[in-house]
């Protein structure tokens, strides 16, 4: 439902477990900002984290972090996670895969990324190897980020049901027209 119904002021979320960490009452309604629906109820700790921290660390470091914020319709529908979510996901991609070269040889060791920043429709990342003195930028644009959303929420949701089929996202022409 959305934030903003009557029927959400209504009901007090301290009558239920934080959806989150399932041990202490809520004591907020959690909402979506891109879309405006409700994700569930959180405990002021849970809430906070999730809100204060940044995005990056709440998606590594708290366990249910993705499906919590796919409790939001409008994410679940578009397969995607709020915006200030995709230069995270960029982030640990580029952790996962980007490696500079050292005597013609991959760097095995994980970059350390001192700072990203949205410029002209791109994230551009300042990384660094600390083991051997290497500064390198590595840009993702705003359609590839994108694409590492998707297929995030694509594996997060393939995890959380392994025996059933996710279905494809509607379309326009999945809505049934008024006859």
């Amino acid at each position: 439902m959305l934030y903003a119904s009557a029927r959400t002021r209504s009901t007090r979320a301290d009558g239920y477990l934080c959806r989150m960490c399932a041990e202490t009452r809520a004591s907020v309604w959690d909402h979506c900002h891109d879309h405006g629906y409700v994700r569930g109820p959180l405990c002021a700790s849970c809430n906070t984290f999730e809100g204060k921290s940044s995005a990056h660390s709440f998606l590594r470091d708290k366990e249910g972090s993705a499906l919590h914020l796919l409790g939001c319709r409008g994410c679940l529908e578009q397969r995607t996670l709020p915006r200030r979510h995709h230069a995270a996901l960029a982030r640990m991609h580029l952790e996962a895969t980007e490696r500079h070269v050292i005597r013609s040889r991959r760097c095995r060791r994980e970059p350390w990324i001192e700072d990203a920043e949205l410029d002209h429709g791109a994230y551009r990342f300042k990384l660094s190897c600390w083991w051997h003195d290497a500064r390198w930028t590595k840009t993702v644009t705003v359609t590839e980020a994108a694409t590492l959303v998707r297929k995030f929420v694509d594996q997060v949701l393939a995890a959380a049901q392994p025996t059933a089929v996710v279905p494809a996202p509607r379309t326009a022409s999945d809505t049934p027209s008024p006859a």
